[in-house]
Parts: structure tokens; sequence; C-alpha cells
């Protein structure tokens, strides 16, 4: 068990073959480099019984913007289930594999209990990060009131509404929206962001974010924010 990713990043990392025909990443030493360079990736609520890692192609020859899917799991049941829904993805691979197509399947959306995208380059770079888990805008009732509280009481907050008096009411309340893994946010900690829109054409939204750390009872960031309607 582990309470961050990094170590078995650090034990193994498995490639796409399109990645490993380019010879790329070749060599034990690779994932722990790989490991060194990455943010800290501390679990949500459960430790880390086993996490899959694979550098997953980009689609092109040479490979330039690849990505790196972390697959974690808080029980070995779960990751019994991984390694499985892997293997069965690597076979839809291997039957479509044929030089030089393009149309060749990736590692996307595997299921795990938490999931993160990071941007690799070809030379190894380790760049942006973030969770992709859909269930992160899953957000207990008790939580989200907790975190729109602690942000209402905020300073940053009630100067924002003093310094908006013509913000229709039709843009609604605080509101909370998503965790952020502190790979997202640069803080030690998970926090929960909280919305406040303060425009919206009916195409995109804009406003001010209020990151919250619950543990804390404290806003950690404010920032703005735009959103894009589908």
């Amino acid at each position: 068990m582990s309470r961050d990713l990094r170590p078995f990043v650090a034990e193994e990392i498995r490639l796409h073959p399109r990645v490993a025909y380019q010879g790329l990443f070749a060599g034990a030493e690779a994932s722990a480099r790989i490991a060194a360079a990455m943010p800290p990736l501390p679990c949500f609520r459960s430790e880390y019984a086993g996490a899959i890692t694979v550098i997953d192609w980009d689609h092109r020859l040479p490979s330039q913007a690849l990505a790196l899917r972390i697959f974690a799991y808080y029980s070995e049941e779960t990751f019994e289930a991984g390694a499985e829904a892997f293997d069965d993805r690597l076979e839809q691979i291997a039957e479509r594999d044929r030089y030089p197509e393009f149309d060749v399947p990736d590692f996307d959306a595997l299921p795990a209990d938490e999931a993160y995208e990071i941007e690799l380059t070809a030379s190894g770079t380790v760049g942006r990060a973030r969770l992709t888990s859909a269930w992160r805008r899953t957000i207990a009732s008790s939580d989200a009131a907790a975190a729109v509280k602690l942000a209402s009481q905020s300073a940053e907050f009630q100067k924002l509404v003093s310094g908006s008096p013509q913000r229709p009411s039709y843009l609604g309340d605080l509101e909370a929206v998503s965790w952020t893994p502190p790979c997202e946010s640069q803080h030690e900690r998970w926090t929960l962001d909280v919305w406040y829109l303060l425009a919206f054409d009916g195409r995109i939204g804009s406003g001010r974010s209020f990151l919250i750390d619950l543990g804390q009872s404290e806003v950690v960031a404010v920032r703005d924010f735009s959103v894009r309607t589908s």
C-alpha cells in the first residue's frame, strides 16, 4: 500500500507497442527518471493497492506529444480488474497494429479508482498532469455545503460581491464543482473547487474559483476561470 503513486511509477512503466517500436524509453532507468520528475500524486481518501502506468501513443510517427497514463487502484480486486482490462486492450491493439495505420487503439479510459494523464515529450520531459476520473465532479452534499460556506465567508468573496453590484441573479450562487488533486492546484492536499459565475453569454461562462482545503477549513487559492458549454 502507498499514499503516493510515484513509487508505483518508478517500479514499472509499460509502453504502447507503437511507442516501443520507436525505441523510446527503453531501459529500466526510464521509469525511475520519469517518476522523479513527476509532481506528488497523493491518494484521495484511500491508499493505493496498485497502479498500472503506461506511456501511450500520440498517433504520430515519429511521436511528439505522448501521454503518461496512470491507473490507480484502492484494492486488489479493482487492480485485478484493471489488469484484465489492460490485457484486453493490448490484444485489441495487436489485432489492428498494421504499419503504418494510425487508427490503432490506445489505453485511454481503462477502468480505475483514480486515473491521471500527464503530458510527456518523446525526450522524456514531464509536463502538465490532470485527473481524468469522472467521479471528481461527484461531491457529497455535506462536503459541498462546507466548502461553499468557507468560500462565502472569505474576505476575497465579500470583496468580489461588493465589487459586482450589477451581477444578474440568474447566474446563481456559489457552487462546489470539482475535487482538485495537488498536481493541478500545487497545494499539498486535495481541494474542492467552488465557482462563482460572473458572466455567461449562452456559450462561454467566466467567474472566480475558490479552492477550499476542507481539512484545514480554509481558502487556499482564488483564481479566474472560464468554461465553454458543449
